[in-house]
């Protein structure tokens, strides 16, 4: 049986960076346990402010590793499942993987040659050690994501001086909340 617990902490994750839960829909793709997966993923991003309302549908297909679909306002978070637990798998068009309790970085920015090493460069030269990196383009030269997960928390500072970098547009925090 698989341990959806994390779900939770996935979805607090998404709502320390997420201000805004108004409106939000969640699509749930999974036949089996459902209404698990529903209430970890509701609780992890409402807590305690039962002020805002999430709707909850249905899929009446059958996906192989998807759990659930995220829309918030202009974002959508695809959660899935393997042998190794539960993640995100995607952040709107872009593929990633995300596990609970990661630290890490999101860089969203136009994609050009370079960007990895300029990433890494950074977190590197600040004795941060990455564990795993991904990044997903909608096609060459347009809007990217790269999702590098660290050992490490990220100071502030470093988000700061990662946004300075050529064509970032944003520069999100993967600390994990208890």
């Amino acid at each position: 049986m698989t341990d959806y617990s994390g779900l939770r902490a996935l979805a607090k994750l998404i709502r320390s960076f997420e201000k805004e839960v108004k409106g939000a829909n969640l699509m749930i793709l999974f036949h089996e346990h459902r209404e698990e997966i529903a209430r970890h993923i509701v609780e992890g991003l409402l807590g305690d402010d039962l002020s805002h309302k999430i709707r909850i549908e249905t899929s009446s297909g059958e996906y192989m590793n998807q759990l659930a679909i995220l829309r918030l306002a202009r974002n959508e978070y695809t959660f899935s499942r393997d042998h190794q637990g539960v993640f995100i798998s995607e952040i709107n068009e872009y593929t990633c993987r995300i596990t609970p309790h990661s630290h890490g970085i999101l860089v969203y920015h136009q994609d050009y040659p370079g960007v990895i090493y300029d990433v890494s460069r950074v977190l590197a030269e600040n004795q941060i050690n990455i564990f795993s990196m991904n990044v997903s383009r909608e096609q060459k030269g347009k809007s990217a994501l790269l999702v590098s997960l660290t050992d490490e928390e990220i100071p502030v500072t470093l988000l700061t001086k990662l946004e300075k970098l050529p064509q970032v547009r944003q520069v999100l925090s993967l600390q994990p909340l208890n």
